[in-house]
């Protein structure tokens, strides 16, 4: 039996009148686990680091910096986090809390094992067939009336399964969605776009790796390039483009928000560096004439640094698709322009 009590000798005697014997009778063993999960998570900034011993990485690493959670908690942890860190430590555990977004399912409802409409994002990385999706619920606890009612609806949202996205496209689709407000309407149809998304990224890269394979850049390509007078009027529109998107993009971080960046970040890739400027240079690149020579490495250099900065400010927000075309540029990564991604 659990008793609760301030000390031994007050647990002996609430033990004695609940199992109506003498304490002699009686042996008591303390429980091992004495904090609850909020109270324990309260000391979680600290005690990992190995408080209350002045580790050398509580010195280092403490306080720290950014906490992001849900609006949920903010009490049940967040606020426990800081009164403990104040009492216990002095110091605040960390300056700055970031509240992301609830997931919701399409219709506006919160996930719930209760409704049979949590989505796995496991199952949007690598895909999942409707079978599955069913099979899951019916191993689930629900009701047999409630499993009935979540086949249905999974019927009709996932006819054909969950397709295959990617970590990149999930990842890029739910930092779209902040755009929005505090709550995300997951609807899978819109990562799958962002799917196709990675996939023109990825077949652009490659078409424009061709067109910079025999490029060589040099620490200060960009100076040397607006140095150079030789950049044609769709150059300096893209380095302007691209300077805007840099700017944009940075700030969007710096005040976390991230739909911004996602936007901004979108927009440069797919409506200023694909549909005008990889269109305008092809017949610029493709001449190797004597007379074009100057025209060429302008818009060679411009390209590269497109590319080559592209990528990084999109890295954050789609890593592994970025890291892998980033390596395959000229003058960057491990696989050089020889290694053309297939």
């Amino acid at each position: 039996r659990w008793i609760v009590a301030r000390s031994e000798t007050e647990a002996l005697e609430k033990a004695e009148k609940l199992l109506s014997c003498s304490k002699d009778e009686i042996e008591l063993e303390r429980d091992e686990d004495v904090l609850d999960t909020w109270f324990s998570s309260g000391l979680f900034p600290f005690s990992v680091f190995g408080w209350p011993e002045q580790t050398d990485d509580l010195k280092a690493f403490y306080p720290t910096s950014l906490l992001e959670t849900g609006s949920d908690i903010l009490f049940f942890w967040v606020a426990r986090m800081v009164m403990m860190g104040l009492e216990l430590t002095d110091q605040l555990p960390f300056h700055t809390v970031y509240l992301h977004a609830m997931v919701r399912d399409k219709d506006g409802r919160k996930m719930s094992k209760s409704l049979g409409n949590v989505i796995d994002p496991l199952e949007v990385i690598n895909g999942c067939t409707l079978d599955s999706l069913l099979k899951k619920l019916q191993g689930g606890n629900l009701p047999p009336k409630e499993v009935a009612k979540a086949q249905k609806d999974q019927k009709a949202d996932f006819p054909d399964g969950i397709p295959e996205c990617g970590s990149d496209a999930l990842r890029f689709g739910l930092l779209a969605y902040t755009v929005q407000g505090r709550d995300i309407n997951l609807d899978i149809k819109r990562v799958v776009g962002y799917r196709q998304f990675c996939n023109k990224l990825w077949n652009a890269t490659r078409f424009a790796l061709t067109f910079v394979a025999d490029f060589k850049p040099t620490p200060t390509l960009l100076d040397d390039l607006m140095a150079s007078g030789k950049m044609a009027i769709r150059d300096k529109f893209i380095i302007s483009r691209l300077m805007a998107a840099v700017d944009s993009v940075n700030k969007s971080f710096e005040s976390y928000v991230f739909g911004e960046a996602q936007a901004t970040s979108y927009k440069f890739w797919l409506d200023d560096l694909c549909d005008v400027y990889l269109e305008t240079v092809k017949p610029v690149i493709k001449d190797e004439s004597e007379s074009n020579k100057d025209a060429r490495w302008a818009a060679q250099a411009t390209l590269w640094l497109c590319l080559e900065t592209g990528l990084r400010i999109l890295h954050p927000m789609m890593p592994f698709v970025t890291e892998e075309l980033w390596q395959r540029l000229p003058g960057r990564g491990t696989l050089g322009a020889e290694e053309q991604p297939s």
